[in-house]
């Protein structure tokens, strides 16, 4: 089918979807900004804001989750496509689930973290408080 894109601000949209059976992605690794994140360790860094959405839709709509990652192949020939067995043991706590989402995202960028969007300021939001990791 040619479904459209649902708008990430569309939560009703979204679960709807997803207890429909249909496929919805998102990138849990961006900064959404302080509202609707927790703030949760990512690598090295103790205090990053991470999108309580994972959480939100896995509460809301009971899907199954997965993680899909694309890897460039070393010759440029294409991409090798990974696509993990369903998450288990997924925290209830919300906090807890932004850690271990991170603990997810750490392990997929670790396929290939040259190819990760190093660039994007992942750690642009900081807990009240604390100062900006870029100069």
């Amino acid at each position: 089918s040619n479904k459209a894109m649902i708008g990430r601000n569309n939560l009703r949209g979204i679960v709807s979807a997803l207890k429909k059976g249909e496929a919805v992605w998102f990138a849990p690794d961006q900064d959404y900004g302080r509202k609707g994140s927790s703030f949760a360790p990512f690598f090295a860094v103790e205090n990053v804001a991470t999108t309580n959405g994972t959480y939100v839709l896995s509460r809301l709509s009971g899907a199954a989750m997965l993680t899909v990652t694309m890897v460039r192949k070393a010759d440029y020939s294409g991409y090798r496509l990974y696509i993990t067995p369903e998450m288990e043991g997924y925290p209830t706590d919300e906090n807890q689930a932004a850690a271990y989402m991170n603990k997810i995202i750490e392990k997929e960028i670790m396929r290939a973290p040259e190819q990760y969007l190093w660039i994007h300021r992942r750690f642009k939001t900081r807990p009240v408080g604390e100062s900006s990791l870029y100069i």
